[in-house]
C-alpha cells in the first residue's frame, strides 16, 4: 500500500506534512473538525494538534501517483 501525505496548514503560515497509511477526520454536527485519526504513520506524527489554529488540511495525491508508478 503506497503512503499517503496530509499536509496540514495552520492558521499562522506554517505548514508540517504527515506521511500515513489512512488519515481519518472527526467531525461535528456543524462539518467542523474536532478530531483525527492516523494509522500508519512513518513521517512526522503529530503529538498535539489545535484545530483552532488549522487553516486546512490537504492530501497530496501527486506523492501517491509518482509512489505508485504513475497509476
Amino acid at each position: 500500500m503506497n503512503k499517503m501525505t496530509i499536509r496540514v496548514i495552520l492558521k499562522s503560515g506554517s505548514e508540517f506534512a504527515i506521511k500515513c497509511d489512512k488519515f481519518t477526520i472527526k467531525q461535528n454536527g456543524f462539518g467542523q473538525a474536532t478530531g483525527y485519526n492516523i494509522e500508519g504513520i512513518t513521517e512526522n506524527k503529530p503529538v498535539y494538534l489545535d484545530f483552532e489554529q488549522v487553516a486546512a488540511i490537504v492530501r497530496l495525491y501527486s506523492d501517491e501517483k509518482e509512489a505508485g508508478g504513475g497509476e
